[in-house]
């Protein structure tokens, strides 16, 4: 009997599919060969846009492209203007349906424009001189063929100009000192002059000012003057007062230090209500005011605990943007502006606005699933309240249940209940209880609490979590003769993890990017880590208090029940190579290592690695993967086995964005996962050496993601390329290429998924 499935498979990859494959890329091709279409006579489609610099590489290309002022339709994966070709697949006649959404969805072409390519020569000449190469030329080269034109930006660096002598004329000790710091200083005398370094001096110039107290200096108060008249390639640069302060009428106040005199809290402010609506309430408190209408949302020494801007101190703006960070930390705000009045020849007086959030709010999802024959419905609902004691502590409850029809006649039941309280001090503490009901194997119930503590420097783009402390007790009321003799003999790497024990840890875990909202084009990093351990400290009270040891495994007891000692670490990074706004390439590497040791000859099942599914190597279904050459036997429950001690993931993947709405991926996805020691169960599947780089699985695939502004959602179709498992079948086909040994039903996966895999 065919199933939907099969039918599905058959339509995209059958002889009938590639078919209608075939001729829907004939259309496609059909189409882009008339992308002239709409280019007037005369006229020529920009079709290619080069900027090439002969004879340097401290001015890369990539970066100046940017000042081109027109560049060709958007490419898809480098090469395909799909956007370009939509549009040409309108009519001329505008009122039809089907061509006003064409012009609509597509882009129309980009028409070659004189006129802004030599616009474009001169701020490709600016953008050279502002580099030291005051004798770049810039020539452009154009070919002409089909009415479509390629230009290219030929530039001819020449030798640049560097900074012979330096000097600071400043009228003000401090000042001086401040941009004469050496340690600090941007600008040395035999460096390459470069504006945009200059610029950069100049800002750290008027910030460190500001720090000090001076409320009204501005970088722009700074000028340079520079002469290279004197030495061919040498140029002397002079950094002064900017000549129109001399009409400024309070010039003194530009090197006058202010104090905060008080710190207003205008609490719960709404711009579109009117005062007069509701009373205004007023309080003051050393030598803070605080003004509110209605119910006051937050204590008043919640405020001033979060607030380091304080009465009496210096103005400084580095404790300004910090008063920024704190206050917005707080869960009840959802924005603060912050604001200086002077009141005195060199006093001034705060004014923090604080706006309400949404301090309560409720989330609901359901979904469906369906995973070797068996299909599932999954429901959750989620409460947060974000000012519980007025002191802007989070609660947030979260409930979510999950139900599976098995094609043996068996119902599997899993239910997950959590509670997070989070307090503005960075303290934390979280309460989970899941129950999972399996049919013909067991029942387990997994309780779990943590206190953490949490450090954010946003400044840096660096977070720290402190697991002070983590305890979990799985407990399992009830197995099934079957489950027991198949995989919990006293051979098999399962048996310590189904039964009950504790696991009671800490760990410390962080977080790094150096992605930045202002410039959200810049190709960025992200890196996480986390490291780990368990049974330590009962390990080391173990013989003072006497700890029970089991008769069968030699392991000490607590509560007659055995805990978990081991140590764990992961780490990963990702890299977003940003090729256009709308095309990157994502580089990720990601690995981990868990170790069991003294009380633990295994790695308890909650803290073991899986492989394959939407976020490992997307060629296999999730969990399927591994450990090393091991190849599963088919059977549900086998995905117990399927669990390892090290994880290793490579990933590359092409992003472009087609639409707004929609975007397009490619990727290569290679790892595998592997135990520590060899286990009987598991054959082939520890770590060596030796052997470990020819287990590595390898998959390619292409994915679609649709972005609905509150989140992602992913569907990636994976194909298996290497599968390691197949290295010890004798079979020799290890490496799956079509036409001969792809097998389409074995050798792919889709996966749906919310948000990136990485």
């Amino acid at each position: 009997m065919r199933t939907c499935e099969h039918y599905i498979i058959d339509c995209l990859f059958g002889y009938k599919g590639i078919r209608r494959l075939s001729l829907c890329l004939g259309v496609m091709l059909l189409v882009a060969c008339n992308t002239t279409k709409f280019v007037p006579k005369g006229e020529y489609l920009l079709n290619d846009v080069k900027v090439k610099v002969k004879d340097t590489k401290d001015v890369p290309a990539a970066d100046l492209m940017k000042y081109v002022q027109q560049k060709q339709n958007t490419e898809i994966l480098g090469f395909w203007k799909l956007q370009l070709d939509i549009y040409n697949t309108a009519s001329e006649d505008t009122t039809k349906w089907t061509s006003k959404n064409a012009r609509k969805i597509g882009e129309a072409p980009v028409i070659f424009s004189p006129e802004l390519a030599i616009h474009s020569c001169a701020q490709l000449t600016k953008a050279m001189n502002n580099k030291g190469y005051f004798q770049a030329q810039v020539d452009t080269a154009m070919e002409e063929k089909d009415r479509k034109l390629n230009l290219t930006y030929e530039i001819q660096a020449n030798q640049p100009y560097y900074i012979r002598r330096y000097a600071v004329e400043l009228p003000h000790e401090e000042l001086v000192a401040i941009a004469q710091n050496r340690r600090q200083t941007l600008i040395k005398e035999g460096m390459q002059f470069d504006a945009d370094l200059l610029n950069q001096e100049r800002q750290r110039v008027a910030s460190a000012m500001r720090r000090r107290g001076y409320f009204y200096f501005d970088q722009e108060y700074i000028q340079y003057q520079a002469d290279s008249s004197k030495i061919k390639g040498q140029i002397d640069v002079k950094m002064k007062l900017n000549e129109y302060l001399d009409q400024v009428e309070d010039k003194d106040k530009i090197f006058r230090k202010y104090n905060i005199a008080r710190v207003f809290f205008h609490i719960d402010y709404d711009p579109e209500r009117i005062p007069k609506d509701e009373e205004m309430f007023t309080c003051s408190q050393d030598g803070y005011v605080f003004t509110w209408v209605g119910k006051k949302l937050l204590r008043d020494k919640v405020l001033m605990r979060h607030c380091p801007i304080q009465p009496g101190e210096v103005y400084n703006e580095y404790v300004i943007e910090r008063a920024y960070v704190r206050l917005n930390q707080l869960a009840p705000i959802k924005y603060v502006d912050i604001s200086f009045e002077p009141i005195s020849a060199d006093e001034l007086d705060c004014h923090i606005v604080l706006s309400r959030g949404k301090l309560n709010s409720v989330s609901a999802e359901i979904e469906g699933t369906y995973s070797a024959g068996d299909w599932g419905v999954a429901a959750g609902v989620g409460y947060v309240n974000r000012n519980l004691f007025r002191g802007a502590e989070e609660i947030s409850v979260d409930g979510r249940t999950s139900y599976e029809w098995r094609q043996n006649g068996g119902r599997a039941i899993e239910a997950k209940a959590s509670a997070e309280l989070k307090f503005p001090s960075s303290v934390a503490i979280d309460l989970t209880y899941n129950f999972q009901n399996r049919p013909d194997e067991y029942k387990r119930n997994i309780f779990s609490a943590g206190l953490n503590y949490t450090i954010q420097q946003p400044r840096i783009g660096l977070n720290h979590q402190f697991h002070f402390v983590d305890i979990s007790y799985v407990y399992l009321p009830w197995i099934s003769d079957a489950f027991r003799n198949q995989f919990l003999q006293s051979t098999n790497i399962l048996k310590y993890s189904y039964e009950n024990h504790f696991i009671v840890g800490l760990g410390y875990s962080g977080n790094f990017t150096s992605f930045r909202a202002r410039n959200p084009h810049r190709s960025y990093w992200n890196v996480m880590y986390n490291i780990e351990t368990a049974g330590n400290l009962l390990r080391g009270l173990a013989k003072p208090l006497r700890f029970k040891v089991d008769e069968e495994s030699g392991n000490y007891m607590l509560f007659n029940t055995q805990f978990a000692q081991f140590a764990k670490a992961d780490v990963s990074a990702t890299y977003n190579q940003m090729l256009h706004p709308n095309h990157r390439l994502v580089f990720h590497a990601d690995f981990g290592l868990a170790v069991p040791y003294c009380n633990s000859q295994t790695i308890p099942f909650e803290k073991r690695y899986f492989a394959g599914g939407a976020n490992s190597v997307r060629g296999w279904a999730a969990r399927t993967l591994g450990p090393g050459g091991y190849k599963g036997n088919g059977r549900l429950i086998d995905f117990n086995n399927q669990s390892g001690d090290v994880r290793l993931n490579l990933n590359v993947e092409y992003r472009a964005k087609v639409w707004s709405f929609l975007e397009l991926a490619a990727f290569f996805d290679a790892g595998n996962i592997w135990t520590v020691f060899d286990y009987e169960a598991q054959p082939h599947g520890v770590f060596r050496w030796s052997e470990f780089y020819k287990q590595i699985a390898m998959a390619y695939g292409v994915g679609v993601r649709l972005d609905f502004s509150f989140f992602i959602f992913r569907v990636d179709f994976g194909v298996k390329l290497y599968d390691p498992a197949l290295r010890y079948d004798g079979s020799g086909k290890q490496w799956r290429t079509a036409p001969n040994g792809l097998n389409w039903k074995d050798d792919m996966a889709f996966h749906f998924a919310i948000g990136y895999p990485f």
